[in-house]
């Protein structure tokens, strides 16, 4: 069926008929017909659609018909109008299916193994509860997307820093880009403070959140429009042993978070970092910068520790990663 949208549009007879009929008002089927280049049957089958529409008006004149336009920016109005109202009536029909949608999935969990989340306050409150309820240990890889901000991200931290101040050990590896978000930033270095160890990759390939080696909580995507699971919550399985056991790889390979990170280092510092990447021995780097053994001896544990790293090799890796090299 014809729309009042194509009153507007030039290709459409319907379109056409109307602006011929606003630029020659009180014009009859024969006339428009002449300058539609259509037959009259055509063009007056068109004028019977827009009266239709309340587009036109049909004007019986003694022995002869004539139509008249109505105002475009009425129609247009009326019609805009109308869409928002079918707009509204979609958005309300599909919430009330996703609502269907949600609650049909969430009655299939399988055996509990492994169970699909769907909303972000099911994800949130998950994250909450495995923190709340953990004996031990807390290993979280924290990235974006992000599902908290502002107060709801306060209220986390301040669950962590009391979790942390019962005596529950957290390890959080970040992304680096922590570095560049104040907030986060400022809640990684006070936990630490409190007795948290806190690590940072480039780029974390997965977000999870470990209990006490028991359960995991792992973020799959953040948009609850879709529908496919948000989150997944683990039990004991292979699937907990390996997002455990990659915990464990990729904690090894990152580097301890720093107050400073983009902090650059002295030409001393750096060139003992590039010999030591060379396989110099503290001995060698010393005769070869002209410094003392206890002064290399003293800035190498320095620097060791500023990267969070056991051996030269890992140092050498970190100080690469941090763009010091």
């Amino acid at each position: 069926m014809t729309g009042l949208y194509e009153l507007f549009d030039s290709g459409s007879l319907h379109g056409r008929a109307y602006a011929a009929l606003v630029q020659h008002p009180r014009s009859g089927a024969a006339e428009l017909a002449a300058m539609l280049g259509s037959s009259a049957e055509t063009v007056e089958a068109a004028l019977e659609r827009l009266c239709e529409l309340q587009a036109a008006v049909r004007i019986d004149a003694g022995s002869t018909v004539v139509w008249e336009a109505f105002a475009p920016e009425a129609l247009s109005e009326a019609e805009s109008r109308r869409r928002q109202q079918e707009t509204a009536r979609m958005h309300a029909a599909a919430a009330q299916l996703g609502e269907v949608f949600r609650s049909v999935r969430r009655s299939e969990r399988g055996d509990g193994t492994v169970e699909p989340i769907y909303e972000t306050r099911e994800l949130v409150a998950v994250y909450e509860e495995m923190q709340r309820s953990a004996r031990t240990s807390v290993r979280v890889i924290e990235r974006g997307p992000y599902v908290t901000e502002g107060a709801a991200a306060e209220r986390l931290f301040e669950l962590k820093a009391a979790r942390i101040a019962s005596g529950v050990r957290y390890q959080t590896l970040y992304q680096d880009t922590v570095y560049q978000d104040p907030d986060r930033l400022r809640f990684a270095l006070a936990t630490n403070a409190a007795g948290a160890q806190a690590r940072t990759l480039p780029d974390p390939p997965l977000k999870v959140i470990v209990s006490d080696g028991e359960r995991a909580s792992l973020m799959l995507h953040n948009d609850e429009r879709r529908g496919d699971p948000m989150g997944l919550r683990i039990g004991p399985s292979p699937l907990l042993d390996t997002l455990t056991r990659t915990f464990d790889v990729l904690w090894a390979l990152s580097a301890p978070i720093s107050v400073n990170p983009a902090e650059p280092l002295d030409e001393r510092d750096r060139a003992i970092l590039t010999l030591m990447g060379l396989g110099a021995t503290d001995d060698t780097i010393a005769r070869r910068l002209g410094m003392s053994r206890r002064t290399v001896v003293r800035r190498t544990a320095s620097l060791l520790e500023r990267l969070g790293a056991s051996t030269r090799f890992q140092a050498g890796v970190q100080a690469m990663r941090r763009g010091w090299l």
